[in-house]
């Protein structure tokens, strides 16, 4: 089932198009990894998958459902988002921040009970951020406010999860800590992610599919082992890179030397 797809969007702002045309879909249980220079449109993607920004043309289905024609609720009980980066006007505190992702199951007025206390308490300890719980979200890291924000999107239960640049500000450790908890709940718990990534060996070594995004179109998108090529990626980032195979691996690399061979 194609629990993503998108029919012959454009989007952009000002009446400026950022993406044109775009014609993808993901499979359930499936993780696709967005790649592309800065301004290729991954994050006015993310937004038209998210319904925080309507296309200029085109449709976005969630399930086979027309998100244009879902609430806010709706779409919320569907995909669960990770920004890059987030604010908050109050000072709020870790565990009821990451709480804050059940807020789309609950109804007007009603407070979360201690079941779900216990299970942001349990996604913590998962992540390794349970030491975090009863300190102010906005006093935090970069690095632990992006692993909160990822707690908060586990914390919401969806059946896609949307990642934009979930490593960023991650050290190396976490960085792969965090990729393989998500690969985790791709393929034990059938949730179908996507991620922006700037770094083509996250998606190398995790993502099930990849789609290059160049100028707002897309250059190339299908399973990773096919697509994810050096042809392709010096296409869109330039002559000066490749991918290698090592004794155990293949890694992307920028080439340093004339004639390196791949």
């Amino acid at each position: 089932m194609k629990i993503i797809r998108t029919e012959n969007l454009t989007a952009g702002y000002n009446g400026t198009a950022v993406l044109t045309d775009i014609n993808m879909h993901v499979s359930r249980g499936r993780m696709l990894g967005l790649l592309g220079r800065n301004g290729s449109g991954k994050t006015t993607l993310f937004r038209c998958l998210n319904g925080l920004l309507q296309p200029m043309r085109g449709k976005v289905y969630l399930a086979e459902q027309d998100i244009s024609k879902l609430r806010t609720d709706q779409i919320a009980n569907l995909t669960a988002l990770v920004p890059q980066g987030a604010r908050t006007v109050f000072p709020l505190y870790v565990i009821d921040m990451i709480m804050l992702g059940e807020a789309c199951h609950l109804k007007a007025w009603q407070s979360p009970g201690e079941e779900s206390v216990d299970k942001a308490r349990s996604i913590a300890a998962e992540i390794g951020i349970e030491h975090l719980l009863e300190k102010q979200f906005d006093r935090l890291s970069g690095g632990e406010q992006q692993l909160v924000l990822i707690a908060r999107a586990l914390m919401q239960s969806a059946p896609i999860l949307l990642l934009d640049e979930p490593t960023s500000h991650l050290d190396f450790t976490n960085q792969h800590m965090i990729m393989n908890l998500i690969r985790s709940l791709v393929y034990n718990k059938g949730v179908t992610t996507v991620i922006t990534a700037h770094d083509p060996n996250i998606v190398l070594q995790y993502c099930d599919d990849v789609m290059l995004l160049k100028d707002g179109n897309i250059l190339a998108a299908g399973a990773v082992d096919e697509h994810l090529n050096s042809n392709n990626l010096r296409a869109l980032y330039g002559d000066g890179i490749a991918i290698e195979k090592t004794s155990s691996c293949q890694v992307v690399v920028p080439v340093k030397e004339k004639g390196l061979i791949v």
